[in-house]
């Protein structure tokens, strides 16, 4: 069958909760590409690990022959531009079989997301590619006709640090959170309206939005008295993972040797790593980022976990602090994403939640 005969087949429609399962199989059958090749899994339910990106989520599906083919999610929530509030869009999981990426079928999905954005909901959405997914940087960053304009923000950095060892302590006032610290915690998250944030409310830390998260998860820094930071270890494991699929090129075939001197060593495939991310960070300085941070890799090291995930711009200026670590580099583009013209973005720093990705 040609591409185009296929596309004529796809029919795209809002996700219903009975597609579910079909939609955790899909993410399995499409996974990242790259040297490395890393599928996001959302078990054992999909629609729940979906909405923690936000109060309002769509997830849409295209469909040939009955079969779920591919599907995308366009999420809306609270989010900091050009330090005032506005409703921001995300869109995320993007996810299409291989047969079905030549011809048509993406643009067709593109057109049905332009009606679903008609609702008014937003002027402006982000989204995040990865940055060795050349084919989607090419296809989507491309600003082709029909399609929607993406602007490009620059880097996102996600390291996966090993906690490998313990690296010397910084002295400091540290204790974890408690639900009456809630209030102190939303105030400092909100405090320095960096670029793409969201906007964060009690309400939405403790609503069961965000899974297996308390307020002991967070840590909290004071300097004589003062909040100046705070900064959460959040595990997904329970409802989202994250898979290596494969390894591909020099790193697939050298990997066994890499493996005799590197500890820990490259993961295994299709088994869920075990990490956590560091989320929720929000600091006076570089400094008591680099205090909290070394706490809670230091209080992790020797734990069920092997790795953390932190993420922050490149123009952060927090970001040297993450070079401290042994780790594996990951990176993705952050990209702007309008359907109705150019919307004005300040020259803020952004700060993009890596858990929320």
């Amino acid at each position: 069958m040609s591409a185009s005969t296929r596309d004529c087949c796809v029919r795209f429609e809002p996700a219903k909760e009975s597609d579910d399962e079909e939609l955790r199989a899909l993410l399995h059958k499409t996974p990242m590409g790259g040297s490395i090749s890393v599928a996001f899994l959302r078990e054992p339910e999909y629609f729940p690990a979906t909405r923690i990106q936000g109060p309002f989520t769509q997830v849409f599906i295209a469909k040939a022959g009955g079969e779920i083919v591919g599907a995308a999610t366009r999420a809306i929530r609270p989010t900091f531009l050009n330090g005032e509030v506005i409703d921001g869009g995300y869109l995320s999981d993007l996810r299409l079989v291989p047969k079905f990426r030549r011809g048509m079928t993406l643009a067709r999905g593109y057109r049905y997301l332009r009606e679903l954005h008609r609702d008014g909901r937003t002027a402006i959405y982000t989204t995040v590619i990865v940055e060795d997914n050349e084919i989607a940087l090419k296809t989507l960053g491309a600003n082709r006709a029909g399609m929607p304009s993406y602007l490009d923000q620059g880097r996102i950095l996600t390291p996966m640090i090993s906690l490998k060892k313990r690296l010397p302590e910084i002295p400091a006032a540290i204790r974890s959170g408690t639900p009456e610290d809630l209030p102190a915690i939303v105030s400092k998250l909100n405090e320095k309206k960096m670029q793409f944030q969201p906007v964060y409310s009690e309400g939405n830390l403790i609503d069961g939005r965000f899974q297996n998260l308390e307020a002991k998860d967070f840590r909290m820094l004071f300097r004589e008295g003062k909040l100046v930071g705070v900064m959460a270890a959040w595990n997904q494991r329970p409802f989202r993972q994250t898979v290596i699929k494969n390894y591909s090129g020099a790193v697939g075939v050298l990997r066994p040797l890499v493996n005799l001197f590197r500890s820990p060593p490259l993961p295994a495939t299709n088994e869920p790593l075990s990490f956590f991310y560091i989320a929720f960070a929000a600091t006076d300085s570089v400094e008591d980022y680099r205090t909290l941070l070394r706490s809670i890799y230091n209080e992790s090291v020797g734990s069920s976990h092997t790795h953390m995930i932190a993420g922050l711009h490149e123009r952060d200026p927090r970001l040297p602090v993450l070079r401290d670590y042994p780790q594996t580099r990951f990176a993705g583009r952050l990209f702007t994403v309008t359907f109705d013209g150019p919307v004005e973005i300040d020259d803020r720093i952004p700060y993009v939640e890596a858990a929320l990705l």
